[in-house]
């Protein structure tokens, strides 16, 4: 069950998650969402009704849906929750990545670049617990140095939908009013702000970008990475994710015990047992060795510059 079909991401998710249960065996039921979660909702019961013996659910909305849960269960169905949390309820498992390392990750590179200056933060949606964790890794590495007043944040966000256009208002609104205080590092949570933050600077005829974080290793933040506009961004193997993701659905259909999942996530609720995947930073240096190596993502078309 995906927010949405039209995202090239959730396409990675599916066509990945399909092929490993296929392979295993297995029949994948989909959801298109369309980034409604009422309309979600009612999927998960439609699924359950076709026979759906596992939801894997990347929820819309992470409050609301524990009403998916609580159907699923009433009608013994387990749910996976995937990439995203479900708060407030007894989800039976979590698959996703370390969203407080891919903070980290972010504000390290920063860091190391830029220990003293002006940063700028857009963190994601803050309904999605993904971008507060996130948010946490950023202000782990920050933090000491913004108490010491070696670091100053003049702008703190976050930003709704997860819209790079969002993101883009907000710094072009920021730029119109503070020129005289440019951020040295933006801190983007996802590479969808980045490429808003870019489209920001080239409209007001600022050449000079700041270090420039993101998150997802999309073609045009990965092709911005090698022009010199974006720094870095966090590569999060979708293909590792909805592996794992499909393979812990496949023992769930068959009530068979989970032995990889070390670790718990608590929701509100209940400590959830977790897969957490560990992701990647890549910047120019590392392009070749990890997106491009592992076929997430074309060389010619990260190298086509025109």
């Amino acid at each position: 069950m995906l927010p949405n079909l039209t995202t090239d991401r959730f396409l990675k998710d599916r066509d990945f998650f399909t092929a490993k249960v296929k392979e295993q065996g297995g029949e994948v039921l989909l959801a298109d969402g369309q980034d409604n979660d009422k309309l979600q909702i009612k999927q998960a019961e439609e699924l359950i009704n076709q026979g759906a013996k596992v939801l894997v659910v990347m929820s819309i909305n992470l409050n609301s849906a524990a009403a998916i849960v609580r159907y699923a269960h009433s009608k013994n169905v387990k749910v996976i929750a995937y990439e995203r949390i479900i708060q407030n309820c007894d989800v039976d498992y979590f698959v996703s990545f370390d969203n407080v390392k891919i903070g980290e990750l972010m504000a390290d590179y920063a860091v190391k670049k830029v220990p003293e200056g002006n940063y700028f933060i857009l963190g994601g949606d803050k309904a999605d617990k993904n971008a507060v964790w996130v948010k946490t890794g950023f202000m782990n590495i920050i933090g000491p140095l913004v108490k010491s007043g070696k670091i100053k944040i003049i702008y703190d966000t976050f930003v709704e939908d997860w819209s790079g256009e969002n993101a883009y208002h907000e710094m072009k609104k920021y730029l119109d009013l503070s020129a005289n205080a440019r951020p040295d590092v933006v801190l983007s949570a996802y590479d969808g702000f980045s490429t808003g933050t870019i489209k920001a600077f080239d409209e007001n005829n600022i050449t000079t970008y700041p270090v420039l974080t993101g998150q997802n290793a999309e073609l045009e933040s990965c092709q911005n990475i090698v022009k010199g506009k974006q720094s870095m961004t966090v590569y999060k193997s979708i293909k590792r994710e909805a592996e794992q993701g499909a393979l812990l659905a496949i023992k769930c259909a068959k009530n068979e015990r989970a032995e990889n999942v070390a670790k718990t996530t608590f929701n509100g609720k209940t400590e959830v047992p977790s897969i957490l995947i560990d992701p990647v930073g890549v910047d120019a240096t590392n392009m070749k060795s990890t997106v491009i190596a592992e076929g997430f993502l074309k060389e010619s078309d990260v190298y086509k510059l025109n």
